[in-house]
């Protein structure tokens, strides 16, 4: 009996012991442990993704790939397939397996390696969410512990919707929807049997059976789960059979379409907003009003518009490349061609190409890793050798081609190529769309990259007489007209020093003498507008110039009036939104509306006062943030400037723009020795500037004006614009009266007038019956000299 009670104690004492240590192990290792006691506390990173209007899946942006999806919502072949593969018993143990683990040790025993896992969904959860993947005792109890408080704390549903939500799948996908896409570029209930299934089997090793870096074991893995889901009977010997007959189509990842300029401004603006690591980690849903078909067809045209520029400059000493090269350029110009095979290259497309042979008559026989072409003899004018400078194998003694010379291919538009060369010269443009407020199109350069240099917001460059309208809208405000004369004769300025004097030009030293306000802006006439300066006064034009958005200070000097004061394509093509908006100034909107993860809106933008208009389709706010737009003009004065600057299209520097076959106003812009040029051009519905150069400012040719080389590519990309847009016309407001004048003196015609012109003024403000040309002639020449120092 005693040896009994000492037995007894001895157990009790062992059990008591036992609990002691269990629990004491259970306390330490608990310490600090995370968990989730309720299904919403789940708020693991997400993808963001970018959309417009249409729902068109445009950018995402993640540190981890994943799209939440909730339970009901994942298809139940998804499930069973993750079931069969991972753990078939889950719904019937408690969160451990002990036969499970000892069926697996086993196996790994015999094996003399690890070849397969023994633990549950549950445990996997309780590691990928809390612990780190170490292999060690103490993280294998933490993982035991967490496991037990899950199952007490959640339905085994919720913990299977954990599991499917956070796994890691491999090919930057983490769950199950994000794998669906990843792979197979699909939405999780579009997935078939045997996709489900190889998506299943990719937990044990996703670097090992991901169907992109294997085919043959991932459909190895893939027909080992699908026989798993048939022995557990989700699914027929049938649908069993069909399955593993499959072939496995993986999709390409994803492309980004915001990888342009466009794209590169709505990430600058996300990163202003909400910041990069909400972008990246919160799930966001954005919506933009970006249209492809609008974005290449700028990004064409400015491609277009440099390479024809290119066709004028001289043509630079090609790279020698040495016969024992050619096999292997060939080769790397044939994986980097831009079209497939038997495609034509567009006219905006180059290719690199060698010269194989030099014909008698000089023409070329050429290869570009594609094909061969046979280029009639080129007739570019060289660039001035520099002999010191030329390290190729053969020494260019001459300027003609040698075989071996790479030059670039361009498409000719009729199936062929003709020469070209990689441009020297860079263009920007930027569009905004005047009835939605929105941005269009925003091209930084030839070659831009996500990351490069943005000519349209960071080039800061001298606008020339794109700049002019503004002083020419300050003079309409103080009482000038269309008609109102203005002399525009030579003039020097003295510096203050004996040697030291500025004498501004016109465009090849012609001068008009006394013309209308109206003929000085269309003709650009630069003596008449630096006299305009003179009398509007640099300090009140420079205050007005406030009102357009530009807020670097300008000097107050005459020369702004030829536009001296450098500025970046983006303020100037914004700053002309007054003329083109009755006045109002607002800035064009590239991010609409920013959800967070359950659908809540963030931040709703509407520019101007378009609210109740424009933006309803896409998704109704629950707040706004308004960008209200600010009257700088007053209507009258903005429709008289838009009525002058449509002359300058119908009969002045930018006839080019008529080519567009609607109406629309604009104005070249051209600096000393043709460094920049430019031309800000607008419909009714649609504004676009464009700015052509040199990224170090030189010279880019003496016919290199805006008219030349910026207007072809306004008129390229807004013709692509307003492809099935309504024509429109500029429709004057009720401050507006129509006089015929005479358009030499700016007198109210009679019916001695030659040519009259019917010429819109403030009301009001017309030359009457009674005046006489002298009496109309304002000159400025009779105004005391401003006496500046410049």
């Amino acid at each position: 009996m005693r040896i009994l009670r000492l037995l007894f104690k001895l157990i009790l004492t062992g059990i008591l012991l036992a609990i002691v240590a269990i629990g004491s192990t259970y306390f330490y290792f608990s310490q600090g442990l995370h968990e989730i006691q309720n299904i919403s506390e789940y708020q693991p990173p997400l993808v963001s993704r970018i959309y417009n209007f249409e729902g068109e899946l445009l950018a995402e942006y993640a540190d981890e790939h994943r799209i939440l999806t909730p339970f009901e919502a994942i298809p139940l072949h998804v499930r069973q397939a993750f079931l069969a593969a991972e753990d078939e018993h889950f719904y019937q143990h408690p969160g451990i397996n002990p036969p499970r683990i000892l069926a697996a040790a086993l196996a790994n025993l015999q094996a003399g390696r690890t070849i397969q896992g023994g633990s549950t969904i549950t445990q996997q959860v309780a590691k990928n969410l809390f612990l780190s993947s170490e292999r060690t005792y103490s993280r294998k109890i933490r993982e035991l512990i967490l496991t037990y408080r899950l199952e007490n704390s959640l339905s085994k549903d919720d913990i299977l919707y954990l599991y499917l939500n956070h796994i890691y799948l491999g090919r930057g996908a983490y769950g199950v929807a994000s794998a669906a896409w990843r792979y197979f570029g699909k939405e999780l209930d579009q997935l078939t049997i045997a996709e489900c299934a190889m998506i299943a089997g990719l937990p044990k090793a996703p670097g090992k059976y991901a169907p992109h870096l294997s085919e043959e074991l991932a459909i190895s893995r893939r027909n080992v789960v699908i026989g798993q889901m048939l022995a557990a009977h989700f699914i027929t010997a049938e649908e069993s059979r069909a399955a593993m007959i499959e072939p496995i189509t993986v999709a390409p990842l994803f492309r980004n379409k915001l990888d342009n300029a466009y794209g590169q401004e709505i990430y600058h603006q996300i990163e202003a907003t909400v910041g990069i690591k909400a972008l990246r980690n919160q799930g966001l849903t954005l919506f933009v009003p970006y249209q492809d078909a609008a974005q290449q067809a700028a990004i064409h045209a400015v491609r277009n518009g440099l390479l024809d520029i290119e066709a004028r400059q001289f043509y630079r000493q090609p790279v020698q490349h040495a016969r024992a090269q050619w096999v292997t350029q060939y080769a790397t110009w044939r994986d980097a061609y831009p079209v497939a095979k038997g495609e034509a290259l567009q006219t905006y497309q180059i290719v690199p190409a060698m010269v194989e042979k030099v014909r008698d008559n000089g023409d070329l026989e050429v290869n570009d890793g594609m094909q061969r072409w046979l280029i009639a003899k080129p007739r570019w004018q060289w660039e001035k050798l520099d002999t010191a400078a030329n390290d190729s194998p053969l020494q260019r003694t001459q300027r003609h081609w040698l075989v071996g010379d790479e030059i670039v291919l361009r498409g000719n538009g009729n199936g062929g190529v003709m020469l070209s060369q990689q441009p020297s010269i860079e263009s920007s443009l930027y569009s905004v769309d005047l009835k939605k407020g929105t941005m269009i199109a925003r091209v930084g350069g030839f070659d831009f990259n996500f990351g490069d240099f943005d000519r349209v917001s960071q080039a800061n460059r001298q606008p020339g007489s794109a700049f002019k309208p503004f002083l020419y809208a300050t003079a309409i405000e103080s009482g000038y007209t269309p008609a109102s004369i203005i002399m525009d004769t030579p003039l020097v300025f003295d510096q203050n020093s004996s040697d030291l004097f500025w004498r501004p030009e016109n465009y090849k030293n012609i001068f008009a003498g006394a013309v209308t306000l109206r003929n000085a802006l269309e003709h650009s006439r630069n003596l008449a507008s630096i006299k305009l300066l003179q009398d509007v006064g640099p300090e009140r034009f420079i205050e007005k110039l406030r009102d357009f958005s530009f807020t670097k200070p300008m000097p107050a000097q005459l020369s702004i009036a030829l536009g001296t004061a450098e500025v970046t394509l983006e303020q100037l093509t914004e700053a002309y939104i007054p003329f083109a908006s009755g006045g109002e100034r607002w800035k064009p909107i590239s991010i609409e509306q920013i959800q967070d993860r359950n659908g809540n809106t963030l931040m709703r933008s509407v520019s101007g006062n378009r609210c109740q208009v424009c933006h309803v389709d896409p998704v109704l706010p629950a707040n706004h943030h308004m960008q209200a737009s600010k009257q700088v003009l007053d209507s009258t004065s903005s429709f008289i400037m838009t009525n002058i600057l449509k002359g300058v299209v119908d009969r002045g520097t930018g006839q080019g723009a008529r080519a567009l076959n609607r109406p629309a106003a604009g104005k070249t812009g051209t600096t000393n020795n043709q460094v920049d040029a430019w031309f800000m051009g607008y419909t009714p519905q649609i504004l676009t500037g464009v700015w052509t150069g040199r990224d170090i400012p030189t010279p880019m040719g003496r016919r290199e004006t805006g008219a030349r080389a910026a207007l072809p590519t306004w008129l390229m990309a807004m013709k692509a614009f307003h492809q099935d847009r309504p024509v429109e016309h500029f429709e004057a407001p009720a401050g507006v009266e129509w006089v015929y004048v005479d358009p030499e003196t700016g007198a109210r015609a009679d019916q001695y007038t030659a040519t009259p012109f019917l010429e819109s003024f403030r009301v009001g403000t017309a030359p009457d019956a009674t005046s006489s040309p002298e009496m109309n002639k304002q000159s400025l020449e009779s105004k005391e000299f401003y006496d500046h120092n410049l």
